[in-house]
């Protein structure tokens, strides 16, 4: 590796450090904002000297891959498998070993192709868990092409004499299932179908002969594990026989080989084996609802409050947000399990705010997003806005306190415009009169402010994005950005004490004249309250661009650049009876923002 390859690494892994926030639950709010800016300029001075690492030396050097000295491809390969090994920025590993996929191509080099191959497939897979399954077809379509070109060179097997380049064909043929997910028939048949020949293939004695020195156990364990994620096609009631039985036999045999690991250690087979086996057995009609409910909260009983590991992690975040999926499936459960599913919820919240920031933090990041995609709610006893206020607070600091003062902004522009331009809120919350409109002010102004409070809530289901921002955005990764307000839609629409707020959500980036911004499905002339949501589209602009804490691969203008930015978008971008609004109060804003600025 060439060094300022390794100053990249260094000044990434002390971003990490600089984002644990553990210390900063409990102190004054006051405190908490002064660290924040503090560690805010670090970050920024650190992600400005990587950037320009990436500008002067990486990207030259990968847009002219092809006339690149050996020992330059060679530190490439060897930073890219860096970044591999460390589970770090697949959006920079990403274009790295795609040009190394170039440059193999040109130069023959059938050992470094089917590698890269592989491995620019992976960083592809880290980008596509962060998305919902019908915006995932533009990175399905690529995994595949990486994947199955790398998996292809089985044809060549015995030309190629490299046991490692060997296993990389086996891996690639395997994780030609990943980026399928089982959406419909044809979806589902086509990934059993993958994993059906890929246990073919490592199962055959004659490759296993071939290349004794493989992990074959391992590579036919994960095959089966795969198989077993499958129990989300299960639970739809769409599945066939065949589907059943090939999930059982999965699940069966990865609980067998836990339990024998568990035998030789003297400990326990890991959590998320125990609810595939039971789950499993359900959907074979080994076991009723009732026993596998009963058998679940047993698994869950063993889960340690204070285990932060993987099999922790599953056990705390993910085991209620099954269990639950199954409660829902009977009205007279649901109303059974209430006790039950509330108390997991509680403790899972607890245990969210306590998981350090270490090496499995994409783990933590998924289940997450199972989460806030599976939540139970009974009205009245566990409101999800307040959950998800919680999730957010508890575990992406700088997304809450910029929602926070988005909110806080929102509130003052909307109490403006009651004084000065009430007919424009007219209609908002079904209001029919001036009247009505200003009798309830309070009403308004509270459903304006948990609206602005929960706008960036789709942030959640894409933290790796945010969580690392060490440098700036690439074009991938500002494609991928650009979808946050569309998930956090998805995830409001879900329950009833978020669904009035879709609109803060899907439309705080879309442009008041329709002509920009995103997504274009938002039409603000569709949306009653499409006023409250200019309201918090400026204020979010207005924070975003000032406020040194919130989105760190952004950066910050001063507070006179903000306003001339604000006049020039008036009318276009932002409503200008808003934009009008903000100018009148910019007094009060500047002051609201200098703690931070």
């Amino acid at each position: 590796m060439r060094r300022y390859q390794e100053i990249y690494l260094e000044n990434a892994k002390k971003v990490v450090k600089l984002l644990q926030h553990a210390e900063l639950q409990g102190l004054p709010e006051e405190e908490v904002n002064r660290r924040l800016r503090e560690r805010s300029r670090m970050i920024r001075e650190m992600r400005k000297e990587n950037t320009a690492i990436l500008r002067e030396k990486l990207f030259p050097l990968l847009d002219d891959i092809l006339t690149a000295e050996e020992e330059e491809v060679q530190a490439l390969e060897e930073f890219a498998d860096r970044l591999m090994r460390e589970r770090m920025d697949p959006g920079i590993r990403y274009y790295v070993c795609n040009a190394l996929v170039t440059c193999a191509r040109v130069r023959d080099l059938r050992r470094l192709l089917i590698k890269e191959l592989y491995m620019t497939g992976m960083a592809l897979f880290e980008f596509q868990s962060m998305l919902e399954k019908d915006e995932t077809g533009w990175l399905q379509w690529k995994q595949s092409l990486l994947f199955g070109e790398a998996a292809g060179y089985i044809r060549f097997y015995d030309e190629i004499q490299d046991v490692e380049t060997r296993g990389y064909i086996h891996r690639a043929m395997g994780n030609m299932a990943l980026p399928l997910f089982p959406a419909d028939r044809k979806s589902a048949d086509k990934k059993f179908a993958v994993i059906r020949r890929s246990l073919q293939v490592l199962t055959d004695p004659v490759y296993q002969e071939k290349t004794p020195r493989l992990p074959w156990e391992l590579y036919i364990y994960k095959s089966h594990q795969e198989r077993t994620s499958m129990l989300s096609w299960l639970r739809n009631g769409t599945a066939t026989s065949r589907d059943v039985r090939e999930v059982m036999e999965s699940a069966q045999y990865v609980f067998e080989v836990q339990r024998k690991e568990a035998k030789k250690t003297g400990g326990r087979p890991k959590l998320r084996w125990f609810y595939a086996y039971y789950a499993a057995s359900y959907h074979c009609g080994i076991c009723t609802l009732e026993e596998l409910l009963r058998n679940l909260e047993k698994t869950y009983a063993l889960a340690d409050h204070n285990d932060y590991s993987q099999d922790g992690m599953y056990g705390n975040l993910f085991l209620p947000l099954v269990y639950s999926s199954y409660v829902e499936k009977d009205g007279e459960f649901c109303r059974r399990k209430k006790p039950v599913v509330l108390m997991m919820y509680r403790r899972q919240l607890e245990y969210l705010r306590r998981v350090p920031k270490g090496e499995d933090m994409n783990e933590l990041f998924y289940y997450i997003r199972c989460c806030l995609a599976g939540y139970l709610e009974y009205p009245g006893e566990n409101s999800f806005r307040e959950y998800i206020k919680q999730v957010m607070e508890g575990r992406h600091l700088e997304t809450h306190v910029h929602s926070k003062m988005v909110a806080e902004i929102a509130v003052l522009l909307l109490r403006e415009l009651l004084r000065t331009d009430a007919e424009l809120l007219l209609g908002v919350r079904g209001t029919k009169s001036l009247e009505e409109l200003l009798e309830r002010e309070d009403e308004l102004l509270e459903f304006v402010y948990e609206g602005a409070k929960i706008h960036d809530i789709g942030k959640m289901k894409m933290l790796e994005l945010y969580e690392a921002p060490s440098r700036g955005r690439i074009s991938e990764e500002e494609r991928l950005h650009e979808l946050h307000s569309g998930l956090g839609g998805r995830i409001l629409e879900r329950c009833s004490s978020t669904e009035d707020f879709v609109p803060f959500a899907v439309g705080h980036h879309r442009w008041y004249d329709g002509q920009g911004g995103y997504p274009e499905s938002y039409r603000r002339e569709d949306v009653q309250d499409a006023v409250l949501v200019d309201i918090v589209s400026v204020a979010d602009f207005i924070d975003q661009s000032c406020n040194p804490v919130g989105d760190y691969q952004l950066d910050v203008i001063s507070f006179e650049e903000m306003l001339k930015q604000l006049k020039a978008y008036e009318g276009s971008r932002f409503s200008p009876k808003v934009a009008a609004a903000a100018f009148r109060l910019q007094d009060t804003i500047r002051g609201m923002l200098a703690e931070f600025m």
